[in-house]
């Protein structure tokens, strides 16, 4: 139990890491792009994002938890590979939810959410396997994936 509770902790604090990076994300794109194009750029994000960035990264986050502490028999890049999958069928359902489709950087904050997602995880991911090389068992707790 109390390894679930460790568990369920690094997996949160995984979201809101990828939640952070998709904001800032989300505001240097945007800003980049008004330079460009537009005279102004408004900081500011819809509600709707960012309920929908709260539970993507969420999902994003259980998604590379469940790839990286099960199906241990599976080569690394297995289990990559399955864990980007499932996260493009997450993104791309996304899309289609209507209450969610702003008219405002809607795409934007998709391309944001992606990268940010794909760029955290990846990182896990690696270390997940300098940790399981170094020491000859896994973990998805981020404070032990420490490795020197």
């Amino acid at each position: 139990m109390k390894n679930l509770k460790k568990i369920e902790t690094s997996s949160k604090s995984l979201a809101a890491a990828m939640f952070m990076a998709t904001v800032c994300l989300y505001m240097i794109i945007g800003a980049v792009i008004s330079s460009r194009m537009y005279d102004v750029f408004y900081y500011h994000i819809p509600f709707s994002l960012l309920i929908q960035g709260v539970v993507l990264s969420l999902a994003a986050s259980a998604v590379w938890m469940a790839s990286f502490a099960h199906g241990k028999q599976w080569g690394f890049f297995a289990r990559y590979l399955l864990a980007f999958i499932i996260l493009a069928l997450l993104f791309g359902a996304s899309v289609l939810i209507p209450a969610i489709n702003s008219e405002t950087g809607h795409l934007r904050w998709l391309l944001s959410s992606f990268i940010a997602t794909l760029g955290m995880g990846t990182a896990l991911a690696i270390k997940n396997e300098k940790y399981f090389k170094s020491t000859g068992k896994r973990s998805v707790l981020i404070w032990e994936l420490e490795v020197s």
